[in-house]
Protein backbone atom coordinates (compact mmCIF):
# COMPACT_ATOMS: atom_id res chain seq x y z
CA UNK A 1 0.00 0.00 0.00
CA UNK A 2 1.47 3.32 -1.05
CA UNK A 3 1.07 5.97 1.63
CA UNK A 4 1.54 9.49 0.25
CA UNK A 5 0.98 12.52 2.41
CA UNK A 6 -1.46 15.16 1.33
CA UNK A 7 0.35 18.45 0.50
CA UNK A 8 -1.74 20.23 3.14
CA UNK A 9 -0.71 17.65 5.73
CA UNK A 10 2.94 18.21 4.85
CA UNK A 11 2.55 21.98 5.29
CA UNK A 12 0.76 21.52 8.61
CA UNK A 13 3.47 19.14 9.77
CA UNK A 14 6.15 21.69 8.93
CA UNK A 15 4.36 24.39 10.90
CA UNK A 16 3.92 22.10 13.91
CA UNK A 17 7.51 20.91 13.97
CA UNK A 18 8.69 24.52 13.90
CA UNK A 19 11.73 24.06 11.63
CA UNK A 20 13.02 20.84 13.10
CA UNK A 21 12.27 21.31 16.78
CA UNK A 22 10.32 18.63 18.55
CA UNK A 23 6.71 19.04 19.67
CA UNK A 24 7.62 19.75 23.29
CA UNK A 25 9.71 22.75 22.35
CA UNK A 26 6.97 23.97 20.02
CA UNK A 27 4.42 23.74 22.83
CA UNK A 28 6.77 25.58 25.14
CA UNK A 29 6.99 28.43 22.63
CA UNK A 30 3.20 28.71 22.47
CA UNK A 31 3.06 28.77 26.27
CA UNK A 32 5.01 32.03 26.28
CA UNK A 33 2.22 34.27 24.99
CA UNK A 34 2.52 37.13 27.40
CA UNK A 35 1.90 40.25 25.34
CA UNK A 36 -0.71 41.61 22.98
CA UNK A 37 1.59 41.49 19.92
CA UNK A 38 2.48 37.84 20.64
CA UNK A 39 -1.20 36.96 20.93
CA UNK A 40 -1.95 38.82 17.71
CA UNK A 41 0.77 36.87 15.87
CA UNK A 42 -0.56 33.57 17.23
CA UNK A 43 -4.18 34.40 16.35
CA UNK A 44 -3.23 35.53 12.85
CA UNK A 45 -1.37 32.26 12.37
CA UNK A 46 -4.45 30.28 13.38
CA UNK A 47 -6.72 32.36 11.16
CA UNK A 48 -4.40 31.96 8.15
CA UNK A 49 -4.22 28.19 8.59
CA UNK A 50 -8.00 27.88 8.91
CA UNK A 51 -8.57 30.14 5.90
CA UNK A 52 -6.10 28.22 3.73
CA UNK A 53 -7.48 24.86 4.84
CA UNK A 54 -4.14 23.79 6.30
CA UNK A 55 -5.50 23.21 9.81
CA UNK A 56 -8.56 21.12 10.53
CA UNK A 57 -11.29 22.94 12.46
CA UNK A 58 -10.73 20.73 15.51
CA UNK A 59 -7.09 21.83 15.69
CA UNK A 60 -8.15 25.46 15.43
CA UNK A 61 -10.65 24.80 18.22
CA UNK A 62 -7.88 23.34 20.35
CA UNK A 63 -5.72 26.41 19.71
CA UNK A 64 -8.63 28.70 20.64
CA UNK A 65 -9.15 26.71 23.84
CA UNK A 66 -5.49 27.29 24.62
CA UNK A 67 -5.87 31.04 23.97
CA UNK A 68 -9.06 31.45 25.98
CA UNK A 69 -7.55 29.69 28.98
CA UNK A 70 -4.38 31.79 29.13
CA UNK A 71 -3.95 33.13 32.68
CA UNK A 72 -3.75 36.76 31.50
CA UNK A 73 -6.35 36.59 28.72
CA UNK A 74 -8.41 39.55 29.94
CA UNK A 75 -5.37 41.82 29.66
CA UNK A 76 -4.23 40.37 26.33
CA UNK A 77 -7.56 40.71 24.49
CA UNK A 78 -7.65 44.23 23.14
CA UNK A 79 -10.21 45.15 20.47
CA UNK A 80 -8.02 44.03 17.57
CA UNK A 81 -7.13 40.65 19.11
CA UNK A 82 -10.76 40.14 20.08
CA UNK A 83 -11.91 40.71 16.49
CA UNK A 84 -9.36 38.22 15.15
CA UNK A 85 -10.43 35.65 17.76
CA UNK A 86 -14.11 36.24 16.92
CA UNK A 87 -13.35 35.71 13.22
CA UNK A 88 -11.58 32.43 13.97
CA UNK A 89 -14.44 31.29 16.20
CA UNK A 90 -17.04 32.04 13.53
CA UNK A 91 -14.99 30.19 10.89
CA UNK A 92 -14.80 27.16 13.19
CA UNK A 93 -18.53 27.30 13.79
CA UNK A 94 -19.19 27.73 10.05
CA UNK A 95 -17.16 24.58 9.36
CA UNK A 96 -19.82 22.55 11.13
CA UNK A 97 -18.50 22.11 14.65
CA UNK A 98 -21.32 22.54 17.15
CA UNK A 99 -19.83 24.97 19.64
CA UNK A 100 -21.23 27.68 21.86
CA UNK A 101 -20.14 31.27 21.53
CA UNK A 102 -17.96 32.27 24.50
CA UNK A 103 -19.06 35.31 26.47
CA UNK A 104 -15.47 36.53 26.46
CA UNK A 105 -15.65 37.12 22.69
CA UNK A 106 -19.34 37.73 22.04
CA UNK A 107 -21.91 39.91 23.75
CA UNK A 108 -25.14 38.61 25.29
CA UNK A 109 -27.20 39.81 22.31
CA UNK A 110 -25.04 37.83 19.89
CA UNK A 111 -25.11 34.72 22.07
CA UNK A 112 -28.90 34.89 22.57
CA UNK A 113 -29.45 35.61 18.87
CA UNK A 114 -27.38 32.59 17.86
CA UNK A 115 -29.25 30.37 20.33
CA UNK A 116 -32.62 31.58 19.02
CA UNK A 117 -31.67 30.91 15.40
CA UNK A 118 -30.59 27.33 16.24
CA UNK A 119 -33.61 26.41 18.30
Amino acid sequence: MNKKKDPKAKMAEKSVTNSGTDGAQGQEAFGRISSKPELKTFLNSIRDKVTEGIAAPIYAMSAMNFVLTLPDIYNLLDNENKEIARDIWLRIKQSGLQIRMPGLLFGPDEINGAAASQG
